[in-house]
């Protein structure tokens, strides 16, 4: 079987942490600046009364030595979903506004988008590293160890979603068509980040289909077929 090779130039791995970012293992204060000062204005937008700040973090592959072109620098506001006080709310309330400020935005440092969250404090992020912008310092420090990454598994697994993404596209004619693909996606990366970590093979096959468009098109296709039934 012939199998585009979907891993070379979105997946990567260095000796050294991002120079975007980092001076000697120390975030540059002129970037930790920037994503401070981004993580105040998300704040405010989110204009919820009382909203506690317990941290913001720095997360994700520019965090780690796994970075390539696409990466963003994933700033995390972390809280307590809880104190919002409306359990099964919060969840996608949070979701919904990062989705609109980050859609709305478009910030940038040294090449790499800006990608704002919030984070609950009680269900942190799978990450090798993570950087407490405000307390200045390492979390959880991220260690140079090359992953073995089947890149065949990753290759066969991107190729089979694409098709998925590609029919469901296609053949929709109501926004749950597509809502059930883009669920099973996130519920997959989801598994494999539990299971195996950053480098599972769903993780991987996640990062390439949103490096190459196809997770953007999914939430795109989705407005459009709602749009569509919404008018006469």
């Amino acid at each position: 079987m012939n199998v585009n090779d979907f891993v070379k130039g979105n997946i990567d791995y260095h000796n050294l942490l991002s120079s975007a970012a980092w001076q000697g293992g120390k975030i540059s204060p002129q970037v930790r600046y920037k994503l401070l000062q981004t993580a105040k204005f998300f704040i405010d937008y989110l204009d919820i009364p009382d909203f506690r700040v317990l941290d913001v973090v720095l997360t994700g592959s520019m965090a780690n030595y796994n970075y390539t072109k696409y990466s963003d620098f994933d700033v995390h506001v972390v809280t307590r979903y809880r104190d919002l006080k409306c359990d099964d709310l919060a969840e996608a309330f949070y979701r919904a506004k990062k989705e609109i400020w980050n859609n709305n935005h478009d910030i940038v440092i040294h090449g790499h988008d800006v990608e704002l969250y919030v984070e609950d404090i009680e269900k942190p992020p799978v990450s090798e590293g993570i950087y407490s912008l405000l307390d200045d310092k390492w979390l959880n420090t991220p260690k140079y160890s090359p992953p073995d990454i089947d890149k065949g598994a990753v290759n066969l697994k991107v190729q089979d979603l694409i098709k998925q993404i590609d029919v469901a596209i296609e053949t929709a004619d109501d926004p749950e068509d597509i809502q059930r693909i883009t669920d099973k996606l996130r519920h997959m990366r989801r598994a494999g980040l539990d299971k195996t970590g950053e480098f599972s093979v769903e993780n991987l096959a996640f990062k390439v289909l949103r490096n190459q468009g196809y997770i953007d098109r999914l939430y795109k296709a989705h407005n459009h077929q709602q749009d569509q039934n919404l008018s006469l």
